[in-house]
């Protein structure tokens, strides 16, 4: 019985648990954020049209 009280008292493992936590959300975060850049970005090179367009920089004689 000393031993499961001595076991329910110790907290040397708790900090590892909670830095383990801390990490999987902030990679988690992470993640996140670099799909949402990655999709912008994505977006913005799509919109890019290079020749072939009509600019309206040229004469019309």
């Amino acid at each position: 019985m000393k031993l499961l009280k001595k076991f329910a008292l110790c907290e040397s493992g708790v900090t590892s648990v909670e830095y383990a936590l801390l990490a999987a959300a902030a990679s988690a975060v992470v993640g996140v954020a670099g799909s949402t850049f990655y999709g912008r970005i994505s977006d913005a090179f799509e919109a890019i049209t290079i020749g072939g367009g009509s600019s309206g920089g040229g004469s019309s004689d």
